[in-house]
C-alpha cells in the first residue's frame, strides 16, 4: 500500500511543484527547479551548441525539431522517468537523451560533469545524425565522446573540448585492446558494442582513435572527411580506410598515441558570451508541466502512466492545449485517430508557440492516419494554421516545413510552396530520411519521375538500415507503377521514357570475402517464408502492360515460367549485384539477368503464381 501511495504521488508531482520553463533559441528547458538553475543548464547546452557549429557545417548544426530538457530536483522525482532494462528501472543513469521525428527529449538530474558528458554524448549522436545519414559506429561513438568533455572557461567567453577522458585512458593503459581491423568493421549488432567490458573496450578505443585524427599532431582532418565521402560513397569501410589512412600504419600510429602523457584539447573562442544568449522564461501551467512529463513516459512505451499524468491536469485545465496535444498522442498511440482529431479540433488558438508545433503536428498525424477517409480537409486547414503561426517565429524549423509540405500531399496537388519547403528542409537536415521520402513523393505528384527516381535510389544501398532500404524499395516500385499507368492512360501520349523497376544493390559496403586471390560480394539472400516457394533461373522480360497484371518471364532449365503480380508495390526487389545502374526497364531485358524469384500460390481457380521478391544474383 505505501508503495501504491509513493507512486501516485509521484505522478501527481506536477500538480504541487513549481514547474518553470525558459526558452533560449535552440532549447526548452523545464522543471521544478529553480529559473536559475534552469539558466545555468540553458546556457551550458547552448554553448555546447555553438561549440558544435564551430567545428561542423551550421546548416546541420540547425536541429529539424525542437530539443526539450527537463531537469529533475533529485533521485526520487526522476525515478518514474529513468529508462529500463529488462523491466527494471536503471538506477546507474543520471540522464539520458531520446530522440525523436517531432521532438528531442532529455531528462536530466543536475548534477555537473556526471551527468552532462553523458547528456553531451547523447546530444553529439541527434546533431550528428541530423548531418550524415550514415556513419561507421566507431567514428559516431568517438565523436560523442570526443565532444563529451566539453566544458566553458572564462564566464562563457571559451569553451573547451578534447578533454582526456581518465577512465578510457586508465583501460588502455598504453595499449590497443582492439585489433584496429576488427574495430573499423563494428556494427551495432556486433558483440563488441554490445557485451560488458568488450563494449568498453571499443568505445576508449574509438575514442581515442578520434582523438589522435581530431587533435594529433598533424591532425588529420581532412583525410577523414575524404573516408567518410569515399564510405558514403558506396567504398567498402576497410577499402576507404585503407586507401586514405592504411590500416597497419594508423594502427602502429595509435599504439603510440595511447602511450602520450599529455594530450592536446581544443579551445574555442565565442564571438560574445554564451551567458548573454537570449533566455525568456515562459510561465508554465500545471497542465503544461503534466505535457512535458507525459510526453516522455509516452516516449518511454508507458501510455498509460502518460494517460494518467494528464487526465487530471485536463480535468482542471480543459482548455490547455499543451496538454489536449498529448492526450491526442495518446489517443493516436491507441488507434484512436478519429478521437484525437476531434479533441484537437476544438482547440482555441494558443500563444505558445510549442504548444501550436506539438497541436498542428499531432492533428496532422491523426489525419494522415485516417489517409483516403473523406472529412479529414478541415483538420489539415487547421494543421496548417498552427504550423504557420510556428514559422512567425521559427520560420526554418526544417520540420515544421517539413510537415506544410506532407500536409499538401494529403490534400490537394502539393504547390511550388511545398516543393521549396521540402528542399529546404532537406537542405537544413540531410540525415533524415522521410524528409527525402517526402520529397520524392513530392515529386511523383509533379510527374517528375526522373527526380524522384534520383531522391530514392541512394535510399536503397546498404549504407542505410533493413527498414530504410524496404520503405525505399517500397516506394522506388510505387513510381515504377504510377509512371506505368500516367503513360499508358488514354489522355496521355506515350512518352517513350524506359519504365524501369527499382533494384537495389543490397551489397554494396559489405566487407569482401577472399576467394582466389581476389574479393566478391558475399550475398545474405532472402528467407523463404511458409508458403513461398523459390525459383532460379535468368530474368528475360518484364510485361508491364497499363491496366493489367505485370508478367515476369524466368528461363528455366525446362523452359521459361511466366509468373504474374498485380501491383509491382508488392514486390521486394532486392540486388546482390555490384554493376546494376540502379533499374531494370519493363520490356525485353537487354541483358537477362540472373534471379532468384520467391512466389506463392495465387487465388483459385487460375492457381497462378504470384511473384512475391525478386532476388538479382551475382554474376559469379
Amino acid at each position: 500500500m505505501q508503495y501504491v501511495l509513493l507512486f501516485l504521488l509521484a505522478l501527481a508531482a506536477p500538480a504541487s511543484a513549481a514547474w518553470r520553463r525558459v526558452d533560449t533559441p535552440n532549447f526548452i528547458v523545464v522543471g521544478d527547479v529553480s529559473v536559475r538553475q534552469l539558466r545555468n543548464v540553458a546556457t551550458k547546452f547552448e554553448g555546447f551548441h555553438e561549440a558544435l557549429r564551430h567545428v561542423l557545417p551550421s546548416a546541420t548544426t540547425t536541429a529539424p525539431v525542437p530539443t526539450v530538457v527537463i531537469v529533475f530536483p533529485n533521485d526520487a522525482a526522476f525515478a518514474p522517468y529513468r529508462p529500463t532494462y529488462q523491466g527494471k528501472a536503471r538506477a546507474d543513469v543520471a540522464g539520458y537523451a531520446a530522440a525523436g521525428l517531432d521532438v528531442n527529449y532529455i531528462a536530466m538530474l543536475d548534477l555537473g560533469d556526471s551527468s552532462e558528458r553523458v547528456i553531451f554524448h547523447e546530444y553529439t549522436h541527434m546533431i550528428l545524425a541530423n548531418a550524415v545519414a550514415r556513419m561507421p559506429v566507431w567514428l559516431n561513438e568517438g565523436l560523442a565522446e570526443f565532444y563529451s568533455t566539453f566544458a566553458l572557461m572564462d564566464g562563457g567567453k571559451r569553451a573547451q573540448i578534447g578533454r582526456p577522458i581518465v577512465e578510457h585512458l586508465q583501460l588502455l593503459h598504453g595499449s590497443v585492446r582492439v585489433p584496429l581491423a576488427e574495430l573499423l568493421k563494428v556494427d551495432t549488432q556486433s558483440p563488441l558494442y554490445n557485451e560488458g567490458t568488450r563494449a568498453s573496450d571499443f568505445y576508449a578505443e574509438s575514442w581515442a582513435l578520434t582523438h589522435m585524427l581530431l587533435n594529433g599532431q598533424p591532425p588529420r582532418v581532412d583525410q577523414l572527411s575524404d573516408y567518410l565521402r569515399r564510405v558514403g560513397d558506396g567504398t567498402v569501410p576497410a577499402e576507404a580506410w585503407e586507401t586514405v589512412f592504411g590500416t597497419e600504419r594508423t594502427e602502429n600510429e595509435l599504439r603510440r598515441y595511447v602511450t602520450k602523457p599529455t594530450y592536446t584539447t581544443v579551445v574555442i573562442d565565442f564571438s560574445e558570451k554564451i551567458v548573454a544568449v537570449p533566455a525568456v522564461e515562459r510561465p508554465l501551467s500545471t497542465g503544461d508541466a503534466a505535457a512535458f512529463l507525459a510526453a516522455i513516459q509516452q516516449r518511454r512505451g508507458a501510455g498509460g502512466d502518460a494517460a494518467r499524468l494528464l487526465e487530471p491536469a485536463l480535468s482542471a485545465q480543459p482548455s490547455n492545449v499543451l496538454a489536449q496535444a498529448a492526450m491526442a498522442r495518446v489517443e493516436i498511440a491507441r488507434g484512436d485517430a478519429p478521437a484525437a482529431e476531434k479533441r484537437l479540433m476544438a482547440l482555441d488558438a494558443s500563444d505558445d508557440w510549442f504548444a501550436a508545433y506539438q497541436a498542428g503536428l499531432a492533428l496532422l498525424e491523426s489525419a494522415e492516419r485516417q489517409h483516403g477517409m473523406s472529412g479529414i480537409a478541415p483538420a489539415l486547414a487547421r494543421s496548417t494554421q498552427w504550423l504557420q503561426q510556428v514559422r512567425k517565429d521559427h520560420g526554418e524549423l526544417p520540420n515544421v516545413l517539413a510537415s506544410l509540405a506532407r500536409i499538401e500531399l494529403e490534400g490537394e496537388k502539393p504547390s511550388a510552396a511545398a516543393r521549396d519547403h521540402i528542399a529546404r528542409a532537406r537542405a537544413l537536415a540531410p540525415g533524415r530520411v522521410d524528409y527525402a521520402l517526402t520529397q520524392a513523393e513530392i515529386f511523383a505528384e509533379a510527374r517528375d519521375f526522373a527526380n524522384a527516381r534520383r531522391v530514392v535510389g541512394p535510399l536503397m544501398s546498404s549504407l542505410y538500415p533493413e527498414d530504410v532500404r524496404n520503405g525505399a524499395r517500397r516506394l522506388m516500385a510505387g513510381l515504377v507503377e504510377l509512371e506505368r499507368a500516367v503513360s499508358g492512360g488514354p489522355a496521355i501520349a506515350p512518352s517513350g521514357r524506359s519504365r524501369s523497376v527499382g533494384v537495389p544493390d543490397a551489397d554494396a559496403g559489405k566487407p569482401p570475402r577472399e576467394s582466389g586471390g581476389s574479393a566478391r560480394f558475399v550475398p545474405a539472400f532472402r528467407r523463404v517464408e511458409a508458403g513461398e516457394h523459390r525459383l532460379e533461373g535468368t530474368l528475360e522480360r518484364i510485361d508491364c502492360p497499363a491496366g493489367g497484371p505485370a508478367r515476369f518471364a524466368v528461363r528455366e532449365p525446362a523452359g521459361v515460367t511466366t509468373l504474374g503480380v498485380a501491383r509491382m508495390t508488392d514486390v521486394d526487389f532486392i540486388s546482390y549485384r555490384d554493376d546494376l545502374s540502379g533499374s531494370v526497364s519493363c520490356g525485353a531485358l537487354k541483358e537477362p539477368i540472373r534471379v532468384y524469384v520467391t512466389w506463392k500460390d495465387g487465388a483459385s481457380p487460375a492457381a497462378e503464381k504470384v511473384v512475391v521478391a525478386v532476388e538479382f544474383l551475382p554474376k559469379n
